[in-house]
Formats: structure tokens, sequence, C-alpha cells
């Protein structure tokens, strides 16, 4: 983005904090006014941000109160960016400073509604963290709020159908046995993750998993998974204790994210225009399960969800479902 871009998204920014006013109409003025100037860009050269000092002391915080490392990972990852886009020290950082952060961010990263409400949300935990610790006078990130998702822009559970098309797109024996375990406990990726060989249960076809707020709890599989899993271990020469491990030597423990790409790419190959990721996954197994007649109480419980209310956002009935169970009842 050039510098003209960058003042014309700040000014649009700025106008429509004060007025009600047609942004593409403004737009179009605002692309005549500037036609033929060229703007040169601030120099930041003498100027010394102590972010990244805030940023370290910030991540050490939340480490001490056992945050897990994939959630600190994508906090340093969204304050990084944020830190080389303003480059100012914290103190004097404003709220129009980081409404402008937000329109570029908006701008050049074209993000979806989650991923922005989601650096909204780490910006907020930042500056509120350094406020609270009198590092800064006042929260920048105060009169900023951060909007509400709409649950009807929320990815629907994927079909039987594209589900088994997911099933049908695994290649290999590490890719059943995933999908399987996914599609059948209901776990979250993290708690994936971090499981061992030796956490199943295979004649209870159970695991206890460590979910959020490190809780313990029970969960369980399908026969299908039992028999994928039992053949990927046989298959395996290493002597990893992890569930699952990398293809190549020396067979290490794979990441999070390289268990988010196993799925992203079984979406991809099984011809699903939406974005499959193991989210969805556990989204599905809900929504099946919850379908198939199963007590929401005994589905929050294998979720790890504090609350029912969570897990009738990820359970949601479809319409032929609750029409059918009225029909069983009244005639």
């Amino acid at each position: 983005m050039d510098n003209k871009e960058m003042v014309i998204i700040k000014i649009m920014g700025d106008i429509s904090e004060i007025v009600d006013i047609d942004s593409k109409k403004l737009r179009a003025v605002l692309d005549e006014a500037f036609n033929g100037y060229t703007i040169g860009k601030e120099s930041y050269e003498l100027v010394v941000s102590d972010l990244q000092e805030k940023i370290s002391y910030f991540l050490a915080s939340k480490k001490i109160d056992s945050v897990k490392s994939n959630t600190l990972y994508n906090y340093n990852l969204k304050l990084q960016h944020f830190a080389n886009t303003v480059v100012k020290p914290a103190n004097m950082i404003t709220t129009h400073d980081i409404r402008y952060y937000l329109a570029i961010l908006a701008k050049t990263k074209n993000l979806k509604e989650s991923s922005m409400v989601s650096t909204m949300s780490v910006l907020k935990s930042f500056f509120s963290w350094l406020c609270n610790e009198e590092i800064i006078e006042r929260d920048p990130m105060k009169k900023i709020k951060t909007p509400s998702i709409n649950k009807k822009d929320l990815r629907k559970a994927l079909t039987p159908e594209e589900l088994e098309k997911v099933k049908n797109s695994c290649g290999d024996l590490r890719e059943k046995a995933l999908v399987e375990f996914l599609s059948s406990s209901g776990c979250r990726i993290s708690e994936v993750q971090q499981l061992n060989i030796d956490d199943l249960d295979m004649h209870e076809r159970s695991v206890t998993v460590l979910g959020k707020g490190d809780k313990k709890r029970t969960v369980y599989f399908s026969a299908r998974a039992k028999l994928f899993i039992s053949e990927y271990l046989e298959s395996r020469k290493d002597k990893t204790p992890a569930l699952f491990v990398s293809n190549r030597n020396p067979h290490g423990r794979l990441g999070v994210r390289g268990l988010q790409l196993i799925v992203k790419k079984l979406g991809e190959e099984a011809g699903i225009k939406s974005a499959i990721h193991p989210h969805l996954l556990r989204h599905t197994f809900a929504t099946l399960a919850i379908n198939a007649g199963m007590d929401i109480t005994v589905i929050q419980s294998l979720l790890g969800h504090e609350s029912v209310a969570t897990t009738q956002i990820y359970a949601t009935m479809n319409k032929d479902h609750i029409k059918s169970e009225y029909r069983k009842l009244i005639s």
C-alpha cells in the first residue's frame, strides 16, 4: 500500500467517526483531490519505540498465568505486526493510532470478521494489561468496541455426505486415523496434538485429554477410529511416544499447525468449497450427535464446555430434525 492510499484511508476513518457519509462517494472525491500529488512518508528514524520490550513483558506475564504456548504464539504474531506498523512508544499510542492500524489491516489483509475480532481481542488484552500494570496512563483500546460475530455467519457443520468426502480423500493411515479420531471424539486440535500413544485405552476406546484451563476430561472414539489408529501405529517404525508424528525422520511430534494443514489439504482434495479445519470437525461431531438424539448435557461434557449455552452454538439443530422430532410426538 502506497503513502497516498494510507492517507486516504486515514481521512476516511476520521470522517466516518464524525458524520455518516457514503464511503464510495467520499473515496471518489479523495481520489480526485489527491490526483497528481505524491505523498512522502514520515521518517521514524528518531522515534524510539518501546513496544518490543513491553510485548516481551506481557508475554512473560501471560506465561506465568499458564496461558498455553499456541495462544502465546498467536499473541506474539499479532502484537509484532502491530509494533512494526505503529512505531511509537506505548504511552504515546492513541485510540486514533489503533483505529488507523485496524483500517490498514482491513484494507491490506482482507481479514474475515472473526480474524479481525481476534486481533482486536489481543490488542485489548495487551493494552488493558499495560494500563493495569500502570505502564501507561490510559487504555487506548477502551473506546474501541469489538464487534460481535453474527452466529448466522458461522460456518455450518459438514453434512454427513461432506464428512464422507473428507474421509474418502485420506491417502494414508495417518490421515485416516486423524480424521476419524477428530470427527468421532470432538476433541480440540490442541488436545489431540498433546496425546501420546500410551494415553489411549484401546479396549474402552477412550482417552483422557487436557483441555482449556488445564481441565481433564474423558472422551471416546469410534470403532473405525480404533481400527485406523491401530493400523497406523503398526505401520510406524519410530519410537516417538506421540500419537501423531511427522512422516520424515526423526518422526517428531506433529505441531498444531501441521495437523491443521493435513485437514485443510483433505478438504481441498475432497472438493469442498469452504475451508475445512479441525474445529469444523469438532463442530460437526457436536451437530451430528445432537441430531442423532444425544443429550445436550452429555455433549457439553464430551466437548469440555463450562456452559451448555456454548454447546448449543456448536450443536445447532437443523430445521428438518426439529420438524421430525415434533411429528414423532405431536400429530
